[in-house]
Order: C-alpha cells, then structure tokens, then sequence
C-alpha cells in the first residue's frame, strides 16, 4: 500500500510538472539575407539554417515565462523571452528556431546552451554560463562565452572567440582567427589560416595549424603550455620567447639564452623561404614546437 502511494504521489508530481511546460509554435516571414535576434535567459536556443524565407519557432516555456515575443521590422525578426516579475533566472526555455540558411543571427543568453547548425550569414553569440556549439561553415563568427565551452565545427571567413573559464575547440579553421582564454584549454585541430591572433593567460594550448603564405600567427601565453604543430613542409620565419619556461624543438635549432644569468630563452630561425611569420611568447608556460 506505501509502494502505491509513494508512486501515485510520484505520478501525480511528474504530472504537474509535465502540465507546467507549455509548447509554443511561431512562424514569421523573412528575407533570405534577414536577420534574427534571439534573447533567452535559461534553458537552450537551438538555431537550424533552413531553405524557405521564414522563422519557425518551437519549443516549451516554463510557467516562470511570461510569454514568448515575436516582433519583425523590415528584414529584421526579434525573439524574446519575457520572464514573470519574480522569475528571476529561474524560468526556462527551450527553443528551436530555423532561419533562413543565409540569415545573420545574434543570440544571447545568461544560462541557456547555444547551438548553431547550418547558417551561413554573419552570427554573433554571447552566454555567460551556457556551451556554445556551431556547426557548418559561416562567413563570420563572433562566440563568446564566460564559464562555458565554445566548440566549433569549422571556422571559415573571419572568427573571433572567447571564453574565460571554458574550453575553446575548432575542428576545422581557415581564413583569419582571434581566439582568447584565461584559465580554459584552446584546441585548434586542423586547417591553414591568413592570420592567427591566440591569448591565453593559464589554459594550455594545442595549435595544430599552418600558416598559408605570407601568413602571420601570433600566440602569447602567461603560464599555459603551448604546443605548436605545424607541416614538415612549411615555410616560415620563427620567434619564440619564454621567460622562465622551457623551449623544445623537433626540427630546428635548439634555443639560447637571453642572458647568461637570467632563466630567458629564445628561439630563432627559418624553415623553407619563409614566406610566413610565427611568433611565440610566454612568461612561465613552456613552449613546444613539432612537425606532422
């Protein structure tokens, strides 16, 4: 009699729950090359690039959501969770929202996962706690979160990223990449980049990357360890510098010191013609340079 009651109470509280969600389902027209502003406190914001002109909004709104705004002007569509008065961060919402393949997208969020598969236009997110995942290529991107991930699929065009405690992974970049970390890892994994502009202050880094011609990196580290691998093939001028940090080298010079009695060590030297510039700096953090 206790175990029947016990789940008839369970029941009736999955129940309650259940009936405390409610689904919404929107859809506004939209230029091929519209633009569309996603704000959400809590929950998820799940973006789909897709072929018809218009945005199509579904998903569940807690009973702490107020109400789901929908307003377009001009080519622009606006998506907002409106959150009761003493909601706080405590309403959720999960949305899905296809756009336009070729759609500009802006989404911001405190607590809300973001993720992106699939859109080509310019898009531009923020999360302070939230994961950030994008899929498909872009022809610019600018993710930024505090404590949580950033995971890229692949980085075309022109991309800026940045977390402070979180992770940053690109699978796949080309073209010119900003990226910064405080006390999260970077993982760059493969591609040739124009540019490469890379701070970190303690994350480690693993930069598996080549400089196209006349390409140019830039990698500064406080107290991370950098790991650089880059083509047996390649060709490029080299600096590295560390204060107190160890340099190694699989297929150059081995470095010097700075100065007879201070921990300085530098590193020197050209591969091929070199075409490119790669310059490496750290304080306390060590540097490592491989080849493929």
């Amino acid at each position: 009699m206790k175990k029947s009651t016990a789940f008839l109470l369970l029941a009736l509280a999955l129940t309650g729950f259940a009936s405390a969600e409610r689904a919404v389902e929107r859809t506004v027209p939209l230029p091929a090359h519209g633009r569309v502003e996603i704000n959400n406190v809590a929950g998820t914001v799940a973006v789909v690039g897709w072929s018809k002109p218009e945005v199509a909004v579904s998903g569940t709104l807690d009973d702490n959501v107020k109400d789901l705004d929908i307003s377009t002007s001009g080519d622009r569509v606006t998506i907002e969770v409106e959150l009761n008065r003493k909601a706080r961060y405590s309403a959720e919402a999960h949305l899905t929202v296809k756009v336009p393949t070729s759609a500009g997208v802006d989404v911001e969020t405190v607590s809300a996962d973001i993720s992106v598969d699939d859109v080509t236009g310019d898009i531009d997110l923020e999360s302070v706690s939230g994961n950030i995942e994008v899929s498909g290529e872009t022809r610019s991107l600018s993710a930024t979160s505090v404590s949580g991930d950033v995971r890229v699929a692949s980085a075309t065009g022109r991309t800026e990223l940045e977390s402070v405690s979180g992770k940053v992974v690109v699978a796949r970049v080309t073209g010119r990449l900003e990226v910064s970390a405080v006390s999260g890892d970077i993982e760059l994994d493969s591609g040739t980049l124009e540019s490469l502009d890379l701070e970190t202050v303690s994350g480690s880094v693993r930069c598996r990357v080549a400089p196209s011609a006349g390409g140019r990196f830039s990698i500064e580290s406080m107290s991370g360890k950098v790991e650089l691998v880059v083509p047996a093939d390649v060709s490029a001028d080299f600096k590295i510098e560390t204060y107190s940090g160890s340099i190694s080298n699989s297929f150059g010079p081995s470095p010097r010191r700075t100065d007879e009695y201070g921990p300085g060590r530098e590193l020197r030297f050209t591969a091929g013609s070199g075409d490119a510039r790669i310059a490496v700096e750290s304080f306390s953090g060590n540097v490592q340079l491989d080849t493929d």
